[in-house]
């Protein structure tokens, strides 16, 4: 069987989600030390200076609402987009595996999302023994990922899980109802 889905991977998602959560930690201990900085300076302004009163005012309130803009993008789209795809690579390593030998048919570029993750898909036709008729079957790849070398008509047997490919392997080309 040709590995589709190798564990480093994990381990690089895992890296990469770390250095994204460090860095928006470091960002808000900055922040936090600024606004310590700005309140305490705060306090020890004398009364008889109203106008550098408001102005530390404003300056606290723009360094908060930029921080909060900051959270909710950063935490919104990068953080979720790198921890989905770490969820994600967790359940192709742990979770249940499913085998199953199908014919190809063709490559589909459109983007689907699978649990906040990106994917293309893979086209087969498989056997469904209980209805004892062929169906198409989508199996996703990672967008980002080149797609397996298969050719049209091929008879591939491949293991999923989530319907995510893990590994497949090229067989000869034989009826898939003998198989099943």
């Amino acid at each position: 069987m040709t590995q589709y889905f190798f564990e480093d991977e994990l381990l690089k998602v895992k890296e990469q989600r770390k250095k994204v959560l460090n860095l928006f930690f470091v960002i808000l201990a900055i922040y936090v030390l600024a606004s310590v900085g700005i309140v305490i300076y705060y306090t020890t302004l004398p009364y008889t200076k109203p106008d550098t009163i408001a102005l530390v005012k404003v300056i606290h309130h723009v360094i908060t609402a930029i921080m909060v803009i900051f959270s909710l993008i950063y935490l919104g789209i990068v953080y979720k987009r790198v921890n989905d795809y770490y969820k994600m690579t967790v359940n192709l390593k742990t979770g249940l595996k499913e085998t199953s030998t199908a014919t190809f048919l063709r490559y589909d570029d459109d983007i689907q999302n699978k649990d906040g993750v990106d994917c293309k898909a893979l086209i087969f036709s498989e056997w469904n023994k209980y209805k004892k008729d062929y169906y198409e079957r989508k199996v996703l790849v990672f967008y980002e990922k080149d797609y397996p070398e298969l050719k049209e008509n091929q008879t591939v047997r491949f293991i999923t899980q989530s319907n995510l490919l893990v590994s497949y392997e090229i067989v000869e080309n034989q009826n898939i109802e003998e198989k099943n």
